[in-house]
């Protein structure tokens, strides 16, 4: 005969749901935090429900006055060991917390935390004991790099606490007081979502934190899916820019000149753009890049246009983006590549004249520049 084992039970059994049940409900909807034990961490932290596209505002705390701040309503997982996950939230409306008296000597780390108590389970409810959760300032100690009073675990959870009480919690914000009573803020929330749903990164999260789940699929300014080993990009926002010269520029003899752009052919998105002559990438990722121009015909002529950096005048030891190809007698140069750029990249387009003689651009049909983002 086979040897069974009973199963822990099932939701909604007539007269049986109990909060353990309820708990493990929540667990085996949410993204975990272990990759071969199911249903024994759960990753901590914020729902996302809403965002301007700058900000998600879900929890989110800002300085009111003084060492007041507001916190906004949303929802959370909390994770507990060997007890899942507590559903908790902070409704319907903003909150007030307000910072100890600001130190004498040195800067203080106050955390801003959303907790959960559970009496059951020993936890110490403060107050009346009828709010199971609360937004608390755990204050920290003064000092000259003054430190955190708790700490979280990779899960995003914070297990301990020097106030007494028990319970877990979640961080939401860094206040570090100032001698003189004034609040700098750090948004540490961290983010979580059901599973098979995107999860946003909240300011807390980390682009290398890994998930445990092949499918998970994040939001950090686009979309990003996990193999199992590393995140992969899924999709992004178009970025790049397209600009053609609006005037005329005369290029030095016997070097590089750096060509200037005044008219907009595709205003910059996701990458800077200095208004006359050089990008600059926000995200890293493979970019492709092509910048042409044109003199009128010379039989003397010998020049080529280039791609290089922004920052100083190609040399002979700086290797080019995409370097000039030079032609005796042409009307019209261009170069082009494709190529990973790592983020704060800039960029420029030059014109290499080899001639011993100046040359006028535009004169007869405007030079132009494009970079476009292509993939991660």
């Amino acid at each position: 005969m086979p040897t069974n084992a009973a199963a822990t039970g099932f939701w909604s059994a007539q007269n049986a749901n109990n909060a353990r049940q309820g708990r493990a409900l929540t667990q085996a909807l949410f993204v975990a935090a272990s990759t071969t034990s199911p249903l024994t961490t759960i990753r901590s932290g914020v729902i996302s429900t809403v965002s301007d596209g700058t900000y998600g505002y879900d929890l989110r705390v800002t300085v009111a006055s003084g060492l007041t701040m507001t916190v906004q309503p949303g929802s959370a997982i909390i994770g507990r060991s060997g007890q899942g996950a507590y559903l908790t939230w902070n409704l319907p409306a903003a909150d007030s917390v307000t910072c100890d008296p600001a130190p004498a000597s040195n800067p203080r780390n106050d955390i801003v935390v959303l907790r959960a108590y559970d009496a059951a389970l020993g936890d110490t409810v403060p107050g009346s004991g009828a709010n199971l959760a609360q937004i608390e300032i755990i204050t920290g100690t003064p000092g000259a790099i003054p430190a955190d009073p708790v700490t979280w675990d990779s899960t995003g959870l914070i297990t301990s606490f020097p106030t007494s009480g028990g319970g877990v919690g979640i961080p939401l914000a860094r206040a570090q007081v100032s001698t003189g009573g004034v609040i700098t803020l750090t948004d540490i929330r961290r983010g979580t979502a059901p599973v098979g749903a995107v999860r946003v990164l909240l300011p807390g999260d980390s682009l290398s934190d890994p998930s445990y789940m092949p499918g998970d699929i994040r939001w950090y300014n686009g979309l990003d899916f996990w193999d199992g080993t590393n995140w992969n990009e899924l999709g992004r926002p178009r970025a790049g820019g397209e600009y053609q010269a609006s005037g005329s520029q005369t290029a030095s003899a016997s070097g590089p000149t750096k060509i200037t752009f005044g008219s907009t052919v595709q205003a910059a998105s996701g990458i800077t753009w200095n208004g006359s002559n050089q990008f600059t990438t926000v995200t890293a990722g493979i970019y492709s890049m092509y910048a042409a121009a044109n003199t009128g015909f010379s039989s003397t002529g010998n020049w080529g246009v280039g791609i290089h950096n922004g920052t100083g005048i190609p040399g002979s030891t700086t290797p080019w983006f995409s370097a000039p190809t030079f032609s005796q007698g042409q009307t019209d140069g261009f170069t082009a590549t494709t190529m990973y750029l790592p983020a704060g990249q800039t960029i420029s387009a030059y014109f290499y004249n080899n001639e011993n003689a100046t040359r006028v651009l535009n004169a007869t049909k405007p030079c132009v520049f494009r970079v476009w983002r292509i993939h991660g």
